[in-house]
């Protein structure tokens, strides 16, 4: 391995306290936001979780609620939220106030299940089909009973029985 002149490894040291110098300001506004997130071309941007283990792309959530009858879009909303969960009645609302109607059914996806939103859309008058989400292994290894399957049928009962807030769940 070649030997570095005096002044190569000099040079090395002053870049790295550049670097430092430059860097410190960086990790201060990373430390001072609440989700320790910064980005440098937007700053409202976030790392949102993707299908890959560990990845993630910096960008925007984005909602929308289609007329499936007319095969128009009804509402949009975009979030820096990297998830699904906390959308569903946000958006169901917004469609059912923009459609006019009392009632309103709504299909989405198991990114969306999340008892607390499908108790609010229940409570304004929308119907919500989606699938259970997949959080056990249980299925693969033959048993049907699994932590979502039964956290499903106890908000079926909720909802059969007259919305009743079955309160924090441990």
């Amino acid at each position: 391995m070649p030997r570095l002149p005096r002044d190569g490894v000099f040079n090395a040291r002053r870049r790295s306290r550049v670097g430092q110098q430059v860097c410190a300001p960086l990790r201060r506004s990373v430390l001072a936001t609440p989700d320790r997130q910064i980005s440098l071309t937007d700053p409202d941007a976030r790392s949102t979780a993707t299908s890959g283990r560990g990845s993630g792309v910096v960008g925007y959530n984005v909602q929308t609620a289609v007329d499936t009858k007319h095969q128009l879009i009804v509402t949009h909303g975009v979030t820096n939220v990297g998830t699904d969960r906390s959308q569903l009645a946000s958006v169901a609302k917004e469609a059912k106030a923009t459609l006019e109607t009392e009632s309103l059914d709504v299909v989405a996806d198991r990114g969306y299940f999340n008892s607390a939103e499908i108790l609010a859309c229940e409570r304004a008058g929308i119907t919500v089909t989606l699938p259970k989400p997949m959080t056990s292994g249980a299925s693969a290894s033959g048993s049907d009973f699994t932590e979502s399957h039964a956290e499903s049928e106890a908000l079926k009962r909720i909802v059969a029985g007259g919305l009743h807030d079955p309160g924090p769940r441990g």
